[in-house]
């Protein structure tokens, strides 16, 4: 056998197994989010020792605070109470 032909036959091989690498390499993404924005789950009746000093508000009141300030910036950017006709 030539030394072409091996060679190619090698990377012929090889080619299958780097693709699949790259691929899984590529679809692995992460997000590295800083220590103090971490989320920490609390069992009730368990204290819970702040980080850092803040407001630490539970989830279900974050998402009563959270559905009113986007209605009310919703209100702002359209007072006459609707929304824009889309394009």
């Amino acid at each position: 056998m030539n030394k072409p032909a091996v060679k190619s036959f090698t990377t012929t091989k090889l080619l299958p197994i780097a693709l699949s690498m790259m691929i899984c390499v590529g679809c692995a993404h992460y997000k590295v989010i800083s220590s103090d924005k971490t989320v920490r789950r609390i069992k009730a009746n368990e204290p819970f020792t702040a980080p850092l000093d803040g407001w630490f508000v539970p989830d279900a009141r974050w998402l009563e605070i959270r559905d009113a300030l986007s209605d009310r910036i919703d209100q702002l950017e359209h007072p006459e109470g609707g929304l824009p006709p889309s394009p």
